[in-house]
């Protein structure tokens, strides 16, 4: 929406907010959903959550920096994250599916 709707400042300063609340409330709930599928290997998982984190906030800045450099617009850097958000979309439908067969037997 950020994309759509950025040279609309009313429509963008609710938008920012909600992206913030969203990146607020959204990492707890990653991190609880990763410990509850990696029980046996917490120290892995922290690890494992932490270093994606990272290799997020490192990855995203150059890829709009690419962007940016290639003559794209500013707006470009918010369909770049559009993008990988629906690159994670497949991860977290196969994580859906997996959780409502309901565990292991064997």
């Amino acid at each position: 929406m950020l994309g759509v709707l950025a040279r609309h400042t009313p429509a963008v300063i609710p938008l920012v907010l909600l992206l913030g609340i969203a990146g607020f409330v959204l990492n707890p709930a990653i991190y609880a959903r990763v410990f509850a599928i990696a029980s046996d290997a917490p120290s892995l998982a922290g690890a494992t959550t932490v270093s994606a984190f990272q290799l997020g906030i490192s990855l995203v800045p150059a890829l709009a920096g690419a962007a940016l450099n290639a003559g794209a617009g500013i707006t470009s850097v918010t369909w770049i994250g559009a993008a990988l958000a629906a690159a994670v979309v497949p991860a977290v439908l196969t994580d859906r599916m997996i959780s409502r067969r309901g565990p292991r037997q064997g």
